[in-house]
């Protein structure tokens, strides 16, 4: 904490899973936060990206949860205000009569994601795992199949640091679109343009950030593998391809297999023309070092792994791994170097896959799951098999929702808890692209009586040992600096260049310090060398069929990571727009701005129409959090992608293998 003119200043790091974790500055005054800003000094651009109304109005929104509450009925919409007190009493002994009435804890259920990351939330698997054995979830919606695909390749999941744009010549975002979702590195793709470097983007919807870059490659869903494939084999046609043979194992095999396979049915799977392929490669050949963004879209297909995997061929046979510009940056896992010893991890967890959480929970009998505590997601309007997980619901007899907002999954829980926002708590962030982690220090007390998760997880400790002691073993006699300080051990804090977690208060540290990862030509395999995938004899791709003719694709928008966007809501529509090419819609009797149905197997769901002129005649195009009924993923059956068990524990969902049908309402 600082004081800048009339105005307390502290420092802050964005929590909302986006690739900037963009540093921030909190003004208050009189106790209210007046204003935040980027910390320019420290990593961000002083302006804020269009969320910023959106960060600042979940402290002071009028609809925010401030006091604990629950409902007379589920789903009734009628809920009374309690008191601490009550709801941890409640909470504590229904898991004390499912523990007596099982012998077991495993019908305790946590269901907890990406709405914040930070050290100290991690409290809430340690509440859990302080319990005995718990069902778990596991696993990752994002970008499990990309992880697992470049810790086959690399050994580890290293991204370069994005400044590395402006030592490249060319640059290919490749299923990303950071003027929406991480529009703080476009000023060093502008930069790099200005410097002379040519920007491809490759999508199979024409993004803003196609309409900045130099190229566009529209590309069909699902067919970035037959990109590659196809790029390599005209590269090698070209005798342009260039690596250490001692530093790579599978080359030839991947080469080999390339060249025998043929180009037309690669064509039509990546929707292109051999005059597209030509260009792209000579591209690549002419253009050194190249750097390739690969977006989690792109591996949110069956074959998504596969298709990382080819991407990392594509850069390492090229050339382009380990030198200044180049690289294929994907994500990176370097906030491991934690313990999270926060967490009390244990090896007799029951975990199911967050990606398959309805049906997995469904097939558990011994014992069942009757208790489910849902933390920093809304799983109602963002998981999969929506249907299933509906009826799921009324198998539980306590559901427990620990949030800011009366989300979708609250409105259906018995008891609802307030809890702070990053304004309000003391914690350690970092992300997963940009390699800085910093603190969230408190800029005002919590406001009404909301709690933060570890404040919460000593409440109910203290209460479970205090009607049946040794019910609980999380060390809530710990405060949040005793925490933070079992985090950062003498490795972690020389590893990120500090003494100790209180230096943070200066400013952000680093976390991975060399720009190049790979620089040396050695890797994190076993071998130390770069490993080549092998190409299935027929790679999958799924297409639309006449009984369902459209790519249904839902990615992020533009002012809102899925559904939050609670400062937005009295402004979005009630039924979520879906765009939709004007020449196919007129055909289907569709008219622009009026209702209609999609459906498929799984459901229908009710929606707008939008006419948008540059949408491929496949694909229908819905952006998640952008209405307020949401509930996309309901047409979305969770078919599994091909990677994602060895670096999370599951498999990835293939988001973008969901094909649907349209008509008049």
């Amino acid at each position: 904490m600082f004081f800048r003119d009339k105005y307390q200043v502290t420092r802050h790091i964005c929590p909302r899973n986006c690739y900037d974790t963009c540093p921030i500055l909190a003004y208050t005054q009189g106790g209210k936060i007046a204003y935040i800003t980027g910390d320019k000094e420290h990593g961000a651009s002083e302006p804020l990206c269009c969320k910023q109304e959106e960060i600042l109005s979940t402290v002071y929104h009028p609809q925010r949860l401030l006091y604990p509450q629950k409902q007379t009925a589920r789903g009734s919409g009628i809920w009374q205000p309690i008191s601490w007190e009550e709801a941890i009493d409640t909470i504590a002994r229904k898991i004390l009569e499912l523990k007596e009435r099982y012998h077991s804890t495993l019908p305790l259920c946590l269901n907890k994601y990406s709405g914040n990351f930070g050290l100290m939330h991690y409290s809430v698997e340690g509440m859990f795992n302080g319990l005995g054995p718990t069902t778990q979830t596991t696993g990752t919606p994002c970008f499990s199949s990309g992880l697992d695909a470049q810790r086959l390749d690399f050994g580890a999941n290293a991204a370069a640091d994005i400044r590395q744009m402006l030592e490249a010549r060319l640059i290919i975002l490749w299923g990303i679109n950071p003027a929406w979702t991480a529009v703080h590195t476009m000023p060093v793709i502008y930069a790099a343009q200005a410097r002379g470097a040519k920007v491809v983007v490759i999508d199979p919807v024409y993004t803003e950030t196609a309409r900045k870059a130099d190229y566009y490659i529209e590309l069909r869903p699902g067919g970035d593998a037959a990109l590659v494939i196809l790029l390599l084999q005209k590269l090698a046609k070209m005798d342009k391809l260039s690596y250490n043979a001692d530093q790579v194992t599978g080359a030839e095999e991947l080469l080999a297999t390339v060249a025998k396979m043929p180009a037309a049915p690669l064509l039509q799977a990546a929707g292109q023309n051999k005059a597209a392929i030509d260009f792209l490669a000579d591209l690549l050949a002419n253009h050194h070092p190249t750097h390739i963004w690969a977006g989690f879209g792109l591996q949110r297909h069956i074959q998504g792994g596969l298709t990382i995997r080819l991407i990392d061929a594509l850069g390492q046979l090229t050339g382009n791994i380990g030198v200044p510009g180049g690289g294929v940056n994907f994500a990176d896992k370097g906030m491991d170097i934690f313990p999270y010893k926060i967490a009390g991890q244990r090896a007799d967890t029951r975990f199911v896959n967050i990606n398959n959480f309805a049906h997995s929970l469904k097939q558990l009998n011994d014992p069942p799951v009757k208790f489910l505590w849902i933390a920093c997601r809304d799983l109602l309007r963002q998981d999969v098999n929506l249907t299933e997980l509906r009826q799921l619901w009324s198998q539980l007899e306590l559901i427990v929702v620990a949030d800011k907002f009366l989300t979708h999954s609250a409105q259906m829980a018995d008891i609802v808890l307030p809890v702070t926002t990053e304004f309000e708590e003391l914690d350690v962030y970092g992300g997963y692209f940009r390699h800085w982690l910093g603190i969230n220090e408190p800029a005002i007390p919590p406001r009404g009586e909301a709690k933060s998760d570890v404040d919460i997880a000593r409440l109910l400790t203290r209460r479970l040992n205090e009607l049946a002691p040794g019910t609980s073993t999380f060390p809530a006699h710990l405060s949040d600096e005793q925490f933070l300080d079992a985090e950062f051990t003498p490795a972690v804090c020389q590893q990120i260049g500090i003494k100790k977690w209180q230096d943070l208060y200066n400013g952000i540290a680093f976390y991975r310090h060399d720009p190049i990862p790979w620089r040396d030509g050695k890797f994190a395999t076993d071998d130390g060398k770069f490993h080549c995938c092998t190409l299935p004899a027929n790679f999958p791709q799924l297409l639309p069929s006449e009984k369902y003719p459209f790519h249904f694709l839902t990615p992020h928008g533009q002012e809102s990571i899925n559904g939050q966007n609670h400062a937005l809501q009295n402004c979005l529509p009630e039924y979520p727009p879906v765009y939709i090419n004007p020449t196919v819609g007129k055909k289907l009797q569709l008219q622009d701005k009026h209702p209609a149905i999609i459906w498929n197997e799984m459901g229908q769901i009710m929606v707008t129409v939008e006419f948008r002129q540059d949408m491929a005649p496949d694909i229908l195009l819905s952006h998640q959090g952008n209405s307020k009924m949401g509930g996309l993923n309901a047409l979305n059956a969770g078919l599994p992608t091909d990677l994602g068990q060895l670096t999370t524990d599951a498999v990835g969902v293939a988001f973008y293998d969901v094909f649907v049908n349209i008509r008049p309402k």
